[in-house]
């Protein structure tokens, strides 16, 4: 707001008084500028205040809708997924028992076996239901058909029994299972290779170890003489190699070329110095 003076409100009188007829005085001016000022001030204000507080309603909305979306998170997490219902169909046949070993199909091995389905029935391989779920780690079917009275000792066209089966797959829970009802850790496939054979050969590391523990002969040699260190030395397989070593493995039993693991060890090291001398040769050049 402006201030006057007394002299000053004077001249303003006066010049008003002059200027009535057009009403344009200072004085006049002056208010009505004041006037426009206050007015525009008291709208930003307003304005402003409404801004605010639209803002802050929406930062309501957005916590509140954020807060919405914890909650849902947090009751997902807390639900239970329930399992697809398993359709039983009442006539189970023997290739329906058989693929319901591998897919893991509780249902149906429960229907063909109360109906007194033999449970060593096998495909054109030879590989019965207890090959194909310790395969595919089916530890459930598993334990059922040894239940049922599967026969752990039984064997496919390669000679492979279950316990075969579970190395090469790497599931250690059925391998366990299948030991646990006198499984044979020394049992030979078409091969002539232990399981530990090839736990090793699949870089199933905790198989093999189960497998030791169990008694399996660390030295067993298979057709071709090799025995489960010189696959361990093939492939590199330094935790392995460690394994077999800390077991009593011969790093001097040869095969039949006559090449024991060392040998080969240092057959691999001469072969990797020659590429690394060639290599550097051809550098040079």
């Amino acid at each position: 707001c402006h201030t006057f003076t007394a002299e000053q409100r004077k001249s303003c009188i006066v010049s008003e008084s002059e200027d009535a007829l057009d009403g344009t005085g200072e004085y006049e001016t002056s208010v009505h500028q004041e006037k426009q000022d206050d007015l525009r001030s008291t709208s930003d204000a307003e304005n402003h205040n409404t801004d605010h507080a639209n803002l802050q309603a929406e930062r309501d909305c957005q916590n509140i809708l954020e807060l919405k979306m914890r909650t849902a998170a947090k009751k997902d997490s807390v639900r239970v997924t329930q399992p697809a219902l398993e359709i039983v169909p009442y006539y189970v046949d023997e290739d329906d028992f058989l693929t319901a070993a591998v897919e893991n199909k509780m249902g149906i091995i429960e229907r063909y076996l109360e109906k007194g389905g033999d449970p060593d029935v096998c495909d054109n391989f030879n590989r019965t239901a207890l090959h194909r779920a310790c395969s595919h780690g089916n530890v459930k079917v598993v334990k059922r058909l040894l239940e049922a009275g599967a026969r752990i000792e039984k064997k496919d066209k390669l000679h492979s029994t279950p316990v075969h089966c579970a190395c090469r797959g790497g599931n250690l829970a059925a391998l366990k299972l299948l030991l646990d009802h006198n499984g044979s850790v020394s049992a030979r496939d078409k091969l002539n290779s232990t399981p530990l054979h090839v736990a090793v050969r699949t870089a199933h590391h905790k198989c093999a170890e189960h497998l030791l523990q169990s008694g399996a002969n660390v030295n067993a040699k298979d057709r071709e003489g090799d025995t489960p260190m010189h696959d361990a030395v093939k492939l590199n397989g330094l935790k392995t190699i460690e394994l077999l070593l800390q077991h009593g493995a011969n790093l001097q039993i040869k095969n039949c070329e006559g090449k024991s693991p060392m040998d080969s060890v240092l057959q691999w090291q001469n072969g990797a110095k020659s590429i690394l001398i060639n290599n550097s040769t051809g550098t040079r050049k």
